[in-house]
């Protein structure tokens, strides 16, 4: 059994708490919150089985954090994941959010911009859809050549009873821009002005 403490706590969002594998630096765990029906939480994990049946080796770079089964903890079920670091320090690497809200952002936004479109070049081709893209589910992991990349941490997969976009690149693409969109993340200007009126609104999960 996993024992996690207040002190591997590192964030939450609507349905799971995360925190510090306690022996494993490059892990994570999930804990699916009070309340929330752990189907819900399965819906995720079947998506996971699904695509990593496909050989990885062939995306540019590994754009989403995977998924390592389930082990017992004593806060629950913990679902066990890759934990996000930036190369040269090792530290735990900050969301997009983070950055887009920072007053003086060491990451310029045309850095960004690049990092998103690689991000959705590679959810196209790799046809690999996140349900809940939101710019805190994004993590910024800063590279040795002080580059980044975008790694999806959380909300992926999606829930179409006819999966045409599973299957073929036009659809693929329809629904990932769809989903940038959405999301407000077409624009960092539409993205922080979102970040701004959610905080405004007084919403918890930003």
């Amino acid at each position: 059994m996993i024992q996690l403490s207040k002190e591997n706590y590192i964030a939450e969002g609507l349905e799971r708490k995360c925190y510090y594998h306690p022996t494993e630096v490059n892990l994570c765990v999930k804990i699916g919150k009070a309340g929330v029906d752990p189907k819900r939480l399965d819906l995720e994990i079947d998506y996971f089985n699904k695509i990593n049946k496909r050989d990885s080796k062939k995306y540019s770079y590994p754009f989403y954090s995977d998924f390592y089964g389930k082990e017992t903890t004593n806060y629950g079920i913990g679902y066990i994941y890759d934990i996000v670091r930036d190369e040269k320090s090792n530290n735990l690497s900050l969301t997009l959010r983070d950055y887009l809200e920072m007053p003086d952002s060491p990451i310029k936004d045309e850095v960004i911009v690049t990092a998103l479109e690689c991000l959705k070049t590679q959810m196209i081709k790799h046809k690999v859809f996140v349900g809940d893209l939101r710019a805190r589910n994004l993590c910024c992991k800063i590279l040795k050549d002080n580059s980044i990349q975008l790694i999806v941490i959380d909300g992926i997969g999606h829930r179409d009873f006819f999966p045409f976009a599973d299957y073929f690149r036009y659809f693929a693409k329809r629904k990932v821009e769809r989903r940038f969109i959405k999301a407000n993340l077409h624009s960092l200007v539409a993205q922080r002005n979102l970040l701004k009126s959610l905080r405004a609104s007084g919403e918890v999960y930003v």
